[in-house]
């Protein structure tokens, strides 16, 4: 147990940072409207921290499971991401927390996730270049 939370504390210790932010009462953020709102600062604000989730999950997964197959060790951590994007703006129109759920919250989070990605597949790919380098 002590291995796991060695190499997932970052994500989830941020996981738990991104349900507090999102579900906090809604009257200390700005609504937000129309489709020109989806390049918002609110909205690049879920996509940050959709991406460092992503991000630090993968990295976690992939310190945690060296020997498993690389996809596999993708694929659960995006998806826990995803899903996290999802439930917090269900959370946020179903809690009485004066909060709403917008579809480009959810496009922000999942832009974000797929960003963390591809942060995360660069560096990997770095590393790996490195390591045959040497």
């Amino acid at each position: 147990m002590q291995f796991f939370f060695k190499n997932f504390w970052p994500g989830i210790t941020w996981w738990c940072f991104i349900l507090v932010l999102t579900l906090a009462p809604g009257n200390y953020f700005p609504k937000v409207g129309s489709f020109w709102n989806l390049f918002s600062p609110d909205k690049l604000i879920h996509l940050f921290i959709f991406g460092v989730l992503a991000f630090l999950l993968l990295l976690g997964t992939s310190k945690q499971f060296r020997a498993v197959k690389n996809r596999y060790t993708v694929v659960l951590p995006l998806a826990v991401t995803v899903f996290t994007g999802i439930i917090t703006e269900l959370l946020q129109a179903g809690l009485p927390i004066g909060r709403e759920a917008s579809i480009y919250d959810v496009i922000a989070n999942f832009t974000g996730c797929f960003a963390g990605y591809i942060i995360f597949s660069f560096f990997r790919n770095k590393n790996r270049e490195n390591v045959l380098a040497n």
